[in-house]
């Protein structure tokens, strides 16, 4: 016995009217809510599909899926990163590229930062602007893919992590802006320390390296893969 078509939509109607908002944890939480309906109708033949799943919903006590929620996020998160950032960053660095564009970052940057070293409000300036602009951009056109993808009730968590708010490339992205303020207690003397603020903001550029050309242009073979090497498994 197995529930139709017509059933399974009507259970993921009802997860997500209990506070689920993504479409993957709610497909994840169906599989287990349907092994658990259809035994309840095979033992109670006058069992109907809505008292079953009424039935099933009340295994998760007063919280509902709350806690179910967060187990599978924690296990996409687990995903994400072991199989999509760490393979990015594995990718990368084994390309002559990605250490060319590390160095001459470095180079520019540390430049930039020794002739502006009298300047510090215009060297801060003019990277929060960067960051602004770059951080528009990018936040415009997802913003406008993740509201249609929420229209049409497809919006997964990975989406949320591809968005990169939940993302640890993210913080990553504007660490100088943290540094910046205590720039004259990194080292004893101005070169070192300007080095090691090179150093971070190299990783930012690195960061949104990541986060714009790898992330998010490779978005839609990055949710396939998840779709089938992690969902239909786990579904």
């Amino acid at each position: 016995m197995t529930l139709s078509e017509t059933e399974k939509g009507q259970l993921l109607d009802f997860i997500k009217s209990h506070y689920v908002d993504y479409h993957d944890v709610r497909l994840l939480i169906a599989r287990d809510l349907e092994d658990d309906i259809v035994k309840r109708m095979r033992e109670d033949e006058e069992l109907t599909f809505e008292n079953a799943v009424k039935e099933a919903y009340k295994v998760y006590g007063v919280i509902g899926f709350s806690d179910a929620s967060e187990d599978y996020m924690k296990r996409i998160d687990k995903y994400f990163y072991k199989k999509v950032i760490l393979n990015i960053l594995k990718d990368e660095a084994s390309t002559p590229k990605f250490w060319l564009l590390l160095i001459l970052s470095f180079a520019v940057i540390q430049t930039m930062l020794m002739s502006l070293i009298d300047s510090p409000f215009i060297l801060a300036g003019g990277f929060l602007v960067l960051v602004i602009v770059a951080l528009i951009v990018f936040f415009r056109k997802f913003h406008l893919e993740m509201k249609a993808l929420k229209e049409n009730n497809d919006f997964y968590y990975v989406h949320q992590l591809l968005a990169s708010g939940n993302s640890i490339i993210f913080p990553i992205s504007y660490m100088p802006l943290l540094i910046a303020p205590h720039v004259g207690r990194l080292a004893e003397d101005e070169f070192w320390s300007m080095a090691i603020l090179s150093v971070f903001a190299t990783i930012s550029v690195i960061g949104f390296y990541l986060l714009y050309l790898r992330l998010y242009k490779e978005r839609h073979s990055i949710l396939e893969n998840y779709k089938d090497d992690f969902l239909t498994k786990k579904i």
